[in-house]
């Protein structure tokens, strides 16, 4: 594991996050989501080195599915630094592919098993023209075996130099770090080959989830029937179900009540003096409170009163032993 060579140094900065919910705040510049798909306590950990013109970040992630993102006048690149091959974006398969996004790149990962990634971040005015010319949205860029070693190796070589770091490293040291990341990236442009972002079948699907996301968030408290969605879709119900297993891993029923739990969870993070779990639950569209705290138990591995007592920063009681 990558992370046991590296500690925090006055140049690299090292922080595990406790929870999710802690880990959304580092999210939220990029208006990404991450929901989980396991209750089992996240281990999550994140290096970053700032660079003159870039950040460039590791991050070991969870079980999870991300939606987002909005770069502004951003280009990242999503380097996998594992054999993990399980995730898919919009409904691809991303398999050892770098990801690509710029700007409004409207995206929903699925990613079924932890990951290691590390993540180039690039604002748009220190791009190469071929970067610069790259329409917004996400691409996958598939490397050579070889080449894709060597970008991972660099990356690894670069975060453990920082890692040994007595002091803050010098402008001129990070000027060549960054070159040399940048025209790596920039030769390996030519020996890879692109796809992502068409007109496909994979797209056609991630238009009707967004269209059940939307339905979720504008009348959370709504519970139409999959024959409602379908008929408003013009699709059959069977197209819907396929449409959620290809782009979230789940059925559409599984996924609708992982959306709306979700949704629960971040109205309680609120804390809002006077905030009930049963009128937040009520208003998401769980009329059953027994039903509702076992699911959300089995989907986040604790009661709503919980994180509703956390958020609202009162001591939570301990069971006597």
């Amino acid at each position: 594991m990558l992370f046991n060579a590296l500690s925090a140094s006055p140049a690299l900065d090292l922080q595990a996050y406790a929870d999710v919910d802690h880990f959304r705040e580092s999210e939220r510049y990029v208006q990404a989501s991450s929901i989980p798909l396991t209750a089992a306590p996240p281990s999550i950990l994140r290096a970053s080195l700032s660079l003159p013109s870039a950040t460039l970040s590791l991050v070991r992630t969870f079980p999870r599915i991300i939606n987002g993102y909005e770069l502004s006048d951003r280009l990242v690149f999503v380097v996998p630094m594992d054999r993990v091959a399980s995730a898919r974006l919009n409904g691809q398969a991303v398999r050892h592919s770098i990801i690509v996004l710029k700007g409004s790149a409207n995206c929903t990962v699925f990613e079924p098993e932890p990951r290691l990634v590390a993540i180039l971040s690039i604002p748009s005015d220190h791009l190469a023209l071929k970067w610069a010319e790259l329409s917004a949205g996400y691409l996958l860029l598939g490397l050579p075996g070889d080449s894709l070693a060597f970008i991972q190796t660099l990356i690894q070589s670069t975060l453990r130099f920082a890692a040994h770091q007595s002091k803050p490293i010098d402008v001129h040291q990070l000027l060549a770090i960054q070159g040399t990341l940048f025209s790596a990236l920039d030769e390996e442009f030519h020996r890879g080959a692109f796809e992502g972002g068409k007109a496909n079948i994979a797209e056609r699907y991630k238009r009707i989830i967004d269209h059940i996301d939307d339905a979720i968030m504008s009348t959370p408290a709504s519970n139409k029937t999959c024959d409602e969605l379908a008929n408003e879709l013009g699709i059959s119900v069977r197209t819907l179900h396929t449409a959620a297993q290809s782009i979230c891993g789940a059925g559409i029923h599984q996924y609708r009540r992982l959306r709306q739990l979700w949704l629960v969870r971040q109205h309680l993070r609120m804390g809002y003096p006077g905030l009930t779990v049963k009128a937040t639950a009520l208003a998401h569209g769980f009329w059953h409170m027994g039903e509702f705290s076992r699911m959300y138990r089995a989907a986040f591995g604790e009661v709503p009163s919980r994180t509703l007592i956390e958020a609202q920063g009162k001591p939570a009681s301990i069971p006597c032993k």
